[in-house]
């Protein structure tokens, strides 16, 4: 059997080796698919539904952490407010920290490497008030209305949401709204 120049015996295991790293990065990519939120009936969130990354403080200019995440992504900026409610406010040039985000890419938490994942909880109601900066919420449930202060990451999404439409408001440890859904 004649071999074609360049696809030799060598040429094989090197087409084997790619096609065996091309399957593990894939495996890799569909353990990192977003599904949607969930919580259990305490109303504590399973963080599985967002992407985790790990990264590295690259950066730390006016109270913000600049993260650079694996290679290929983008680096993260995350602000002085977020730092010192996150607790990375003692955080290094250097230092290792996990960040969560959504499907939309945008950033939900971060801490330090080596902490536990955040504790979130879900409330579901009827939104029936947000600011015009969306820095505050109002929602109507069961136990009466209750005021959040909302993320400003998470502000933005509620620009789709009407007052009196029902949601589900994901909170971080801090009772701040990291994330909104339409409620089902």
């Amino acid at each position: 059997m004649a071999e074609v120049e360049g696809h030799g015996p060598l040429s094989k295991e090197v087409d084997i080796m790619r096609l065996a790293i091309a399957l593990m990065v894939g495996g890799v990519l569909l353990l990192c698919v977003a599904v949607p939120a969930t919580a259990d009936e305490s109303g504590m969130v399973d963080a599985s539904h967002y992407y985790g990354l790990t990264g590295v403080v690259a950066k730390i200019q006016s109270g913000m952490l600049f993260v650079q995440p694996p290679v290929g992504l983008q680096a993260r900026a995350i602000s002085p407010r977020r730092v010192e409610r996150v607790g990375l406010h003692n955080a290094k040039i250097g230092d290792k920290v996990n960040l969560w985000v959504d499907s939309g890419n945008v950033l939900i938490d971060a801490r330090a490497d080596g902490l536990p994942a955040p504790d979130h909880r879900v409330i579901a109601g009827r939104l029936t008030y947000s600011d015009a900066f969306w820095n505050e919420i109002k929602i109507s449930t069961p136990d009466g209305t209750e005021v959040f202060e909302v993320d400003s990451l998470a502000g933005s999404k509620f620009s789709t949401f009407a007052e009196g439409m029902p949601v589900e408001i994901e909170l971080d440890a801090d009772n701040v709204v990291i994330d909104v859904y339409r409620a089902q």
